[in-house]
């Protein structure tokens, strides 16, 4: 079928799109959509940046703020400050001491006499003196005075001088002193000193008194302990003989723990009979005698052991302890020679 065509409606063709700026210009219109649109991605990224580095900063990731302001959607954000973490400070190590084999210089010196009497004195022990507080001062500390009165080998003769219950608590002197340990109480008697009426022999020794009043108990009545931790520390060097504890009776000694050079022993019957304790006895060897009077008989244990048991008993009996030095100058000793005996504990009771 044929097309008709009216005379004059033939179309021109048609003349490309052009929109005209405000400044006149002619762009063409399907070339301004695209570049639109890179322009609004390139806005909308910057934007997101901007929002995330915020984000960052406020949440510490980017360290302190800046002390100006940084475009963070621009190149300043590598002239952000690296932020510095604190590097502790390593003390350096303690230097080693150097070895050294270097020895004391050697001595042919002998110690002092006072440091080898401290050896004697300080040994360690589980005796009675052992709980005894070391800070003591005064030799009343570590013996009971209300128990004793104390004879001294000065004076007159006949007529030593002698320390009473009440001042005994105080009282010090070389005669009766603190070691250097403090753990126990040195008698010395010197072979020249001063004697009692009764007796030939000086003396640095305790008598037991009972409420103030001399004791003097009956060997047939109840029982009489008297316990000791001790030493015999020296001896004159002519009649080595000191005696340091005893029972004695009205009259006369009843029994003696009896060091003769160096035999020690338990005398009784006016000193005609004994027990041997130890025959090799040293001096400045710490040992442990209990003495009891019970029943009429006297035992006595050394160490622990039940060593004597003595068919002797009396009334007016006491107890003594110390050094009482069984020498003198008619004996041929040097009247400053000296005997010493060392107390550690001791304890009297009485049931």
């Amino acid at each position: 079928m044929a097309r008709h065509r009216f005379p004059g409606t033939r179309r021109a063709p048609s003349a490309p799109y052009e929109q005209q700026s405000e400044q006149g210009d002619h762009t063409r219109g399907a070339r301004s959509a695209p570049h639109h649109s890179t322009i609004l991605v390139a806005v909308a990224m910057a934007a997101v940046i901007a929002v995330i580095g915020s984000m960052l900063s406020v949440a510490g990731a980017l360290g302190p703020p800046a002390e100006k302001d940084v475009n963070l959607a621009s190149r300043d954000l590598a002239d952000l400050p690296t932020p510095e973490l604190p590097v502790p400070e390593l003390l350096p190590p303690e230097p080693e001491p150097e070895p050294t084999t270097e020895a004391p210089p050697p001595t042919s010196e002998a110690p002092p006499e006072d440091d080898a009497e401290k050896k004697q004195d300080g040994q360690e022990g589980d005796g009675l003196g052992a709980a005894v507080a070391r800070a003591a001062r005064f030799p009343a500390e570590i013996i009971d005075p209300s128990k004793w009165y104390l004879t001294l080998p000065t004076g007159s003769e006949g007529h030593p001088d002698t320390i009473d219950t009440k001042d005994l608590a105080t009282y010090t002197s070389k005669w009766f002193q603190l070691n250097d340990a403090k753990d126990g109480v040195v008698f010395t008697a010197n072979a020249g000193g001063a004697t009692t009426e009764n007796s030939h022999y000086p003396r640095s020794e305790l008598r037991e008194m009972i409420g103030g009043e001399n004791a003097g108990w009956d060997g047939n009545s109840g029982t009489h302990t008297m316990e000791l931790e001790e030493a015999i520390t020296k001896t004159p060097a002519t009649k080595p003989d000191v005696i340091s504890a005893q029972i004695h009776g009205g009259d006369d000694d009843v029994m003696q723990i009896h060091l003769s050079g160096s035999r020690l022993t338990v005398k009784y019957a006016d000193g005609d009979k004994d027990v041997v304790l130890d025959p090799a006895y040293k001096l400045g060897e710490r040992f442990r005698v209990k003495i009891q009077s019970a029943g009429g008989e006297v035992k006595v244990w050394f160490n622990g052991a039940l060593r004597a048991t003595l068919p002797i008993n009396g009334s007016g009996n006491y107890f003594k302890a110390g050094a009482y030095v069984n020498s003198n100058p008619s004996k041929g000793a040097d009247a400053s020679d000296v005997g010493q005996v060392v107390i550690y504990g001791l304890k009297i009771t009485h049931s």
